[in-house]
């Protein structure tokens, strides 16, 4: 069953399905009639300030560390598209649970080292200590 809904960006009235319209509401997004207004509108939402603490948070801390954000962005790359192999056990304490890779300097993005959450808080607190143990993978 459809119903007739004013896109958000272009104010053209569309069509579009009583379940979709419904879980738009529920997700507290508005109505886009075509993806090129959905991007527009998501667009126009980036430039307002964050609304929660967490969101403003995220937002000071991409502006503040750019090199950060870029050297996890390309490793995440780099293993979406299988280039890069991430380890399943921490290379300090040998665990298993919850390990993720740690930059020890985020100017080298694959000079990583592989740790579980333990021992990852114990290597932000120490940094200039872990440079020596960590791998570098020339991608």
């Amino acid at each position: 069953m459809k119903k007739t809904v004013q896109c958000a960006w272009c104010k053209k009235y569309f069509q579009k399905e009583l379940s979709r319209i419904k879980q738009t509401e529920r997700l507290g997004q508005l109505h886009t009639c075509c993806r090129s207004c959905a991007s527009k509108l998501t667009n126009e939402n980036r430039k307002h300030p964050p609304t929660t603490k967490r969101a403003l948070y995220s937002r000071n801390e991409k502006e503040k560390y750019p090199e950060k954000i870029n050297a996890r962005y390309l490793v995440r790359q780099a293993t979406k598209s299988g280039r890069l192999i991430p380890h399943t056990e921490c290379e300090l304490c040998g665990s298993t649970n919850n390990v993720q890779p740690h930059h020890p300097d985020y100017n080298q993005p694959f000079l990583l080292i592989y740790l579980c959450k333990q021992c990852h808080a114990q290597a932000d607190m120490a940094i200039d200590k872990w440079i020596n143990l960590a791998t570098n993978y020339n991608l």
